[in-house]
């Protein structure tokens, strides 16, 4: 996790917290959904928690948080604070600063924040819904000065006018609770769906969707989650949701963070700069504008879009045409590789969100007035059919139902589009353990469409979760799979179970690792570190057994196995270092693996606590890069219990803790072969305290006594490299004032020159 992550880990459990005692709902929503299902926690790259709550309950949670609120947090909404930028609210720091955009001109908490976006209750009358989304808009374009929101749905600027009028001229307060009474005007027992209230757009709900909420797991801790997890995320990300994106599609939130700082300060450093009022009317005059030629707008770039659309159903007939081969054949022979590359052009342009929009802020008008490309019935069956039969399902069902709307579809194109939904059904019985019935769904699927690469990878995990003893159906079955699919890392990973069943574990490993690099299904990875994790005290243990027994070369062998197996593992990564400290044969290369470690758990060299961020008492969870630096230290040349306090001392961030670990390494000053040691590790101590010339004074103590070469290394190290950045300052201080006091202030530490000379003697 990154310290954001912890830190919003640190605020959803708050939030769950107080919910939990007070019997109120919630559910992990978007992103933190996927983390919570696919990585048990969150997706490595996101940024923020994404939380959804029924109104009535978020109404709730307010007047709880009026007596309740920890130390340092406040609520967001505009029910609340008029000057919230948000038609949705926030659980959020007052302490912390990550300013998003809407918020630069804003007098609100700019803090780390927990999105809780309220589901307000919506009647299953669509012209109700219409209704609530059209004030939403307004909503949203009155307390937000920097998006534009109405103009996507062309809202009349009229309507917008009416409400900025009263906003000028009767208040803000006035306007916007005129508006919530007309928005939230719906008792949630008479209403079967939830609009998600989110000025983007207000997605809707069925109300069991939600709830009754289920049990997840996010970051080791209990959470609720929606009732139907899958048809939500289906929904939402399409039969996809599984798959890891690639990299170049992983994107965080945009956020001015500024560690250590409160909001507050940041805020009094540019506010005065800024001309808010122009900005205000710069805004309220471009919404408006949008507004009066959204029409115009949209209606060019449908005839754009339009004209664009003829050149790819031409290029599409030129491209069969040139290639000789025919459609019908092609689809019977179930050469989908041959038909996918035929398609390639007509699904980059048709399946764009130019074309066919998406369920966001930006492609949401595209999303109601989609763009279709006119092909033969036979050619735009042979396409769907291509998206379904390598694993676009969602997107081959969102282009049926586009055809469907704004053309016709044929007996089989309906036949399919049934079959998609039969194989949705399939994981929502799958999803509630109605094993029987979405076993039997997928058997009649595979029938109709055998080969069919998801259908297959279906049947797999029923047969996986059913193998027990009689494993024998399930290895022909992935036998086969893998005979259609060899490269395919699903199958792969079942193929290595199997394996690791019938205790053949070296071909499992083998296995196991090809699987990451022929997969992104996540949730198939999350099986296998779950798998994996069962094994690691037993993993640790052999590995300090075979340490002990000096057998390093298997214990590297073993550690690099499974630092590649889960190699997000910290325990399991330290104890790899463990293993290449102790089979580590040079000096040169001990103080590789040193500074490797100090790397990737963020140990800085020698520097002041007070000079320190947060991010050092991250050293204080690494526990087996903990005993690794410890054994480097004992090979280097420090006694077992002095290399010891060698770790904690630099792993600390804490100025209490350093005091008492240089008492306890002074403690050891009687053993005569470890005083050279004992003044060093003082002198670091001293270093941290930012008390250099005490530093220096032990440093020097040291070289009076018999030392290794290494610590005799490390101290040539600290006196040149002082003495050498000190005559860089001096010289280059020399060129413009008086070199007197730099002098002094470096040089005092030492003594006389007599004694530097000496000093350097020793060292060398």
């Amino acid at each position: 996790m990154t310290e954001k992550q912890k830190y919003l880990l640190k605020l959803f459990r708050e939030v769950d917290e107080i919910c939990r005692e007070h019997n109120l709902r919630y559910v992990l929503a978007g992103g933190s959904l996927i983390g919570a299902l696919r990585h048990e926690g969150f997706v490595p790259w996101d940024d923020d928690v994404d939380l959804y709550m029924p109104r009535s309950d978020w109404e709730k949670f307010i007047e709880i948080c009026k007596t309740e609120l920890p130390p340092n947090r406040e609520i967001q909404c505009s029910e609340v604070d008029r000057n919230y930028t948000n038609s949705f609210p926030r659980y959020a720091s007052t302490d912390t600063c990550a300013i998003h955009k809407s918020q630069i001109i804003g007098k609100d908490c700019g803090g780390e924040i927990i999105d809780i976006l309220t589901l307000d209750p919506i009647p299953a009358d669509d012209k109700e819904y219409e209704k609530y989304r059209t004030h939403m808009m307004i909503y949203s374009d009155l307390i937000n000065i920097s998006v534009g929101y109405s103009d996507r749905w062309e809202i009349p600027a009229s309507m917008y006018l009416k409400y900025l009028l009263s906003y000028i001229f009767l208040g803000k307060k006035r306007t916007l609770e005129k508006l919530e009474k007309i928005m939230f005007s719906y008792n949630e027992e008479e209403c079967d769906r939830y609009a998600m209230r989110w000025g983007g757009c207000p997605f809707l709900f069925d109300k069991d969707m939600m709830f009754p909420v289920k049990e997840g797991i996010f970051e080791g801790q209990k959470a609720m989650i929606p009732n139907k997890c899958s048809d939500y995320l289906i929904w939402h990300y399409g039969d996809e949701w599984s798959y890891m994106p690639p990299h170049d599609s992983r994107e965080g939130h945009v956020a001015v963070c500024v560690d250590e700082l409160p909001y507050q300060e940041l805020r009094e450093e540019y506010m005065p700069n800024i001309h808010k009022g122009r900005l205000r009317r710069d805004s309220v005059f471009r919404k408006f504008y949008n507004m009066l030629i959204a029409k115009k707008n949209h209606k060019v770039r449908q005839e754009g879009l339009a004209m664009k659309a003829r050149a790819v159903a031409l290029d599409l007939q030129g491209a069969i045409s040139e290639s000789g081969l025919k459609i019908s054949e092609l689809v019977e022979a179930r050469s989908f590789h041959r038909l996918n590359a035929l398609f390639g052009s007509y699904y980059k342009s048709q399946l764009s969100a130019d074309f066919i929009g998406r369920e966001d802020y930006t492609n949401i008008y595209a999303f109601y007035h989609p763009i279709l490309v006119e092909v033969p019935d036979e050619v735009f069956y042979a396409a769907m059919l291509t998206l379904f039969y390598t694993e676009r399902v969602s997107k081959a069902y969102r282009m049926l139902q586009i055809r469907q709307q704004s053309d016709h579809i044929t007996p089989e194109m309906e036949k399919l589009k049934e079959d998609i939904e039969l194989f949705r059904k399939a994981a929502d019985h799958y999803e509630f353990h109605r094993m029987e019935e979405a076993q039997q769904i997928i058997e009649d699927l595979l029938n109709r469409y055998p080969g069919h690469l998801g259908f297959m990878k279906f049947r797999c995990r029923f047969l996986m979760e059913n193998a027990g003893e009689n494993r024998i159906e399930a290895e022909r079955f992935i036998d086969k799979a893998l005979k259609k699919f060899p490269e395919d890392g699903y199958f792969l990973k079942y193929k290595a179970d199997i394996f690791w069943m019938n205790g053949e574990v070296q071909k499992a490993a083998e296995l196991y690792l090809q699987v990451k690099s022929k997969t992104t299904n996540g949730v198939v990875w999350l099986e296998m570190d779950r798998f994996f994790r069962g094994y690691k005290a037993e993993i640790l243990k052999n590995c300090e057994e075979l340490l002990a027994a000096r057998r390093k070369k298997e214990v590297l062998s073993l550690m690099e196995l499974w630092n590649q197996l889960i190699p997000e593992d910290d325990d399991i990564q330290g104890a790899f270092y463990l293993a290449k400290v102790a089979c580590a044969r040079t000096q040169s290369e001990i103080e590789q693996e040193i500074n490797e470690i100090r790397r990737v758990i963020e140990i800085p060299m020698l520097t002041p606590v007070k000079e320190k961020t947060n991010k050092n008492k991250k050293s204080e969870e690494h526990q087996m890069y903990k005993k690794a630096l410890t054994r480097a230290w004992k090979r280097l040349g420090y006694s077992k219990e002095l290399a010891a306090l060698r770790t904690q001392i630099i792993c600390t961030g804490e100025e209490s803790e350093l005091e008492w670990l240089a008492e306890q390494v002074r403690n050891r000053q009687f053993r005569k072969e470890e005083k050279a040691c004992v003044y060093k590790l003082v002198g670091d101590v001293r270093m941290k305290q930012g008390q250099t010339r005490e530093a220096f004074a032990n440093y020097k103590k040291a070289l009076e006594y018999e030392m290794s070469s290494y610590v005799k290394t490390e101290l040539y190290r600290i006196f040149i490299n002082d003495l050498n950045d000190g005559s860089r300052q001096a010289k280059s201080f020399a060129k413009k004032a008086d070199i007197t006091v730099v002098l002094d202030n470096w040089l005092d530490k030492y003594g006389s020159i007599e004694d530097v000379k000496r000093i350097v003697q020793s060292v060398m």
